[in-house]
């Protein structure tokens, strides 16, 4: 098969264990640009925490930020999609988030989406600590969300523990059936996980749709890779679905090739494989 794009997920997937792209992987996607493949890199992240890691790779690469909601046809190139949350809907959310326990997290509107707000920590939960912690420079605490969000943000996100984040997906979709939610199972703490409530054409997988009929390439035409529960969508929407070794045991069995782990150059792997020979 001859394959026209490939989406790479980041984190897990594309750097290695010390958070890096390797020498291998960074050739790999280079000879993949070269070749006239489209590559995609396709992360949860935001632009500007995502910006410094584009930047190692090819220049050439197209870019999907926010799981969706914003695409980028190069790093510093044209916004091709930018889509954010209305502010009355996620002001309805952050109220409804409060009631059921959680302590909402808001985010900046894409394109820019430099920070995250939040309120002071109302209950234990060791998963916001680290995130806080570890995004320090993005973090902004503020003393009451409802009173500062004045504009549409890029999306909401509430973590919690498996069972609780379950109950809380199935009572979102009972409120709101149209809106998007992605749930990914967290890297800080193992035992965490973090659901992302954003508008209902924003997904991994509708933006390689997009992409895909902007290019005239065909799903079947596509590679996905990913390692969490958030790339379900984009391995089964594309022709060739790849999960990484260190996925998790659900994500491998829905993925139509399990790829070497992130740390062992698995998506170069995957290129090498199935994406250079047929060019």
């Amino acid at each position: 098969m001859h394959y026209k794009l490939i989406a790479i997920d980041i984190d897990g997937t594309l750097l290695n264990n010390h958070r890096l792209v390797t020498p291998r992987t960074g050739r790999a996607i280079q000879s993949a640009v070269a070749a006239g493949v489209h590559v995609v890199l396709c992360t949860g992240r935001s632009l500007h925490s995502a910006r410094h890691i584009a930047a190692q790779v090819d220049p050439a690469v197209h870019l999907i930020f926010h799981s969706g909601a914003l695409i980028l046809d190069r790093l510093d190139g044209t916004v091709l999609r930018a889509t954010n949350l209305p502010r009355d809907v996620a002001v309805a959310l952050i109220a409804f988030l409060k009631a059921e326990g959680y302590d909402p997290l808001v985010y900046d509107p894409v394109p820019e989406s430099r920070s995250f707000l939040h309120e002071p920590q109302r209950t234990p939960n060791e998963w916001l600590r680290r995130y806080i912690e570890a995004n320090g420079d993005r973090a902004r605490l503020v003393s009451d969300l409802l009173s500062v969000v004045t504009y549409d943000p890029a999306q909401l996100a509430a973590a919690g523990r498996r069972e609780d984040i379950d109950r809380l997906r199935a009572r979102l979709v009972e409120r709101w059936p149209n809106l998007g939610l992605i749930l990914s199972r967290s890297t800080l703490v193992s035992d965490y996980w973090f659901i992302e409530i954003v508008p209902p054409e924003v997904s991994k997988s509708t933006a390689l749709a997009f992409l895909g009929e902007r290019y005239g390439i065909r799903p079947s035409e596509m590679v996905a890779v990913g390692d969490n529960f958030n790339d379900l969508d984009m391995i089964e929407f594309a022709g060739l679905g790849v999960a990484m070794e260190n996925a998790p045991d659900e994500v491998k069995a829905a993925a139509d090739f399990v790829a070497r782990s992130n740390h062992d150059d698995g998506v170069a792997q995957v290129i090498e494989e199935f994406i250079l020979p047929a060019v």
